[in-house]
């Protein structure tokens, strides 16, 4: 037996969905309640007035234009959103992309890949001691035998040009150059500042080198050179032809005075040391004794000391200093020199580019992988939150149906 919920229920559908069963139901209901009658007698009369009006075809063709464009606004909306998040995502990753491989390549480029030689130790240790400290250490210089060797070796400073003789005293001059080469025969040039050295009777005091030569790691020499002052002249224009000299610069220091002045004051003290040695001979007392060795004593650190500073200066007088840097060059500087031809030019520049490339393409590749653990840590979080959102908005659309 149908009852007024049912009835209320089928009454919502329309009266021509109803199945026989259904019809006969209603009916029998309606026939035993005066308000489901009374319902179902204003829903037919309701229909028929509908169905006697005829609604305009404009209205039709207005109320579907709506609908339409309403939904292709969403749709344009929605496709508008889509596009808007795929390009963010894919400037966010060219721009992760690019800042890694920059970082990567930067870092490749200050990979350290230097060593450093050291030739002729002894002449580097003699060349690093600084003769106006000598002081300290020739202090302990005092015995005779120590007074016979100094006198011996200072023998020859006690002779020839004395500070007497203003007129014949020969300049003492120390003479420094700097060099700076470019050159894209990095292995030739480099045996060339060698050989140019030796053969002017010359020295490597210090050499240190650096890099692969490789595009990012261009291979450079750092020489310390003494060169024989006399011969000064002929290594400058003999270096002028190795590479492309592109800085240069010579100083000279006249230390005539301060030579003379020491060259004076150990005159004075080897005079004083023979007239010390001779009261030494003539000595009875015991104080004496021990108040003449004292003297010898401070006399023979001032003729050590004196006879050291003379050494120095020669040294620097007679084999002057030379710093030459030698740099590999790369292809793209190589392009930019003016002496090479215009196909040499384009040449280098064309290495130069495919050199970039491929370190630009390796610092990708390492980026890359070292960037995997994260992407796919990424990517999983991604996979997680999309998954979430669809089962939320699965849950949505089910309360919608239901």
């Amino acid at each position: 037996m149908m009852d007024c919920r049912t009835f209320a229920l089928l009454l919502e559908k329309p009266e021509g969905e109803w199945t026989a069963g259904e019809r006969r139901d209603m009916e029998a209901h309606a026939a035993g309640c005066r308000d489901c009658a009374m319902l179902l007698s204003m829903r037919r009369e309701m229909r028929a007035m509908d169905a006697d009006v005829r609604v305009p075809a404009a209205f039709t063709a207005s109320w579907q234009n709506k609908i339409h464009t309403e939904a292709q606004k969403k749709m344009n909306g929605k496709f508008a959103s889509f596009r808007w998040k795929r390009a963010l995502a894919a400037t966010a990753a060219v721009a992760v992309l690019a800042i890694g491989t920059t970082a990567t390549y930067l870092n490749n480029q200050n990979t350290p890949y230097a060593f450093t030689t050291r030739e002729n130790a002894a002449d580097m240790e003699m060349a690093e001691y600084d003769y106006e400290d000598a002081a300290p250490m020739q202090a302990a210089f005092g015995t005779a035998s120590a007074s016979k060797r100094a006198v011996s070796n200072s023998a020859m400073y006690a002779t020839g040009t004395t500070a007497d003789t203003g007129a014949s005293q020969t300049a003492k001059i120390i003479r420094t150059v700097n060099f700076t080469i470019q050159t894209r025969d990095y292995e030739n040039d480099y045996e060339a500042l060698r050989h140019l050295a030796a053969d002017l009777g010359g020295r490597v005091e210090n050499l240190s080198t650096s890099g692969d030569g490789s595009g990012n790691s261009l291979r450079r020499a750092s020489f310390t050179l003494r060169i024989p002052s006399e011969r000064l002249d002929e290594f400058i224009s003999g270096a002028r032809g190795v590479g492309k000299v592109s800085s240069f610069s010579e100083s000279s220091e006249d230390v005539s005075e301060s030579y003379y002045d020491t060259e004076g004051r150990l005159n004075t003290q080897l005079v004083k040391m023979e007239r010390l040695t001779e009261l030494m001979k003539q000595a009875q007392d015991v104080s004496d004794l021990i108040e003449l060795e004292n003297a010898i004593s401070d006399t023979q650190y001032w003729i050590d000391y004196y006879t050291g500073s003379l050494r120095g200066y020669d040294s620097r007088v007679n084999d002057a200093y030379v710093y030459v840097n030698l740099r590999e060059m790369s292809s793209a500087a190589a392009a930019d020199a003016r002496e090479l031809t215009l196909g040499e030019r384009i040449a280098n520049a064309v290495e130069a580019s495919l050199q970039t490339a491929a370190e630009v393409l390796q610092a990708l590749v390492i980026f890359l992988v070292a960037a995997l653990p994260w992407i796919a840590a990424l990517a999983v979080v991604i996979f997680l939150i999309r998954a979430v959102a669809r089962q939320k908005k699965r849950k949505e659309n089910e309360k919608l149906t239901g």
